[in-house]
């Protein structure tokens, strides 16, 4: 009985390399047929690759169908909305109403921020500012004081993050408000954001409601949050600064990578909001006239998880 377990082990041994060896022929001589048919013709290779590329297409193309039939489905009663997949070729996912014009309360303060860092020779972030009388009387709480010397990366941080408005008006300080704003509106032309006007540096609404007001749609607020993203993303850095943020969504969802909050009655709630996707690539969300503004994002965005 040892013998013959001894003859079955030997054999297995002797005929394992050889197993082997018909194995990898076998592998071997796939590949080689594979490259001489794709060598004679080489149409097959590029129907696999065409094939490879068709199927990733196909399967992007489900996925943004199905977010927009998901945020379609959704209960949200903002006056504009706009989502936004940004990309070499940003695409819209959804939108209601995104070329109405209507105003725009805060999300004013980005152009202002843009302005100070576009007029570089004018402004450095180190330069400090004496705050008027002016800039303290603008609506809203506020930490400055009449005298107070508070410095242009300062007022930013307060303009950006705590949505101050005397903030955002004593930065115009060092060339007039006036001047300012017309250069504001100059930038905006530039932007071909041809449907946005400013009155102000702050986003405040006008005493008299039948006056002009800061207006924009929410396809302009994509195209200058795009601009931004690319030229001077640093404004969107303070942005995500959590102490302090008017920004309420912020701890709760860590995606956010940036945005704006506004607020006044003529413009009802107003919100952008840039976040990063799992898979790279970001999402530009933007809601505009809204009762509920916080509570109409979070929706978006479990949407957009």
């Amino acid at each position: 009985m040892k013998y013959k377990y001894k003859i079955l082990i030997i054999s297995f041994l002797v005929f394992l390399p050889v197993w082997w060896g018909v194995n990898s022929m076998s592998s071997s001589l796939e590949d080689f047929l594979f490259l001489r048919e794709i060598t004679q013709n080489p149409n097959i290779l590029n129907a696999r690759i065409d094939y490879t590329i068709s199927q990733i297409t196909l399967s992007k193309v489900l996925t943004e169908k199905n977010l927009k039939e998901e945020l379609e489905s959704l209960d949200i009663d903002a006056g504009s909305i706009i989502i936004v997949n940004l990309g070499k070729d940003s695409k819209i996912i959804f939108e209601k109403d995104s070329f109405q014009t209507r105003p725009i309360a805060s999300l004013t303060k980005l152009m202002t921020a843009l302005v100070v860092f576009d007029l570089d020779e004018t402004y450095s972030l180190s330069d400090m500012v004496k705050i008027s009388k002016k800039s303290v009387e603008q609506d809203g709480d506020s930490s400055l004081k009449i005298g107070d010397n508070v410095s242009i990366a300062d007022l930013l941080h307060l303009m950006l993050v705590e949505s101050s408005n005397d903030a955002a008006y004593a930065v115009s300080q060092p060339i007039g408000q006036q001047a300012f704003v017309d250069i504001m509106n100059a930038k905006a032309k530039q932007l071909g954001l041809n449907n946005t006007f400013f009155i102000n540096s702050t986003g405040l609404d006008p005493d008299d409601p039948l006056r002009a007001r800061n207006i924009s749609t929410a396809s302009n607020l994509v195209k200058l949050t795009e601009y931004i993203l690319e030229n001077y993303a640093e404004i969107f850095e303070i942005t995500s600064t959590i102490s302090n943020n008017t920004n309420k969504l912020l701890e709760d969802y860590p995606e956010i990578v940036g945005g704006k909050t506004g607020w006044t009655p003529l413009a009802g709630g107003c919100l952008i909001v840039i976040t990063q996707k799992p898979q790279g690539g970001r999402y530009i969300s933007i809601v505009l006239g809204s009762k509920d503004r916080f509570g109409e994002m979070r929706k978006i965005l479990n949407v957009l998880r």
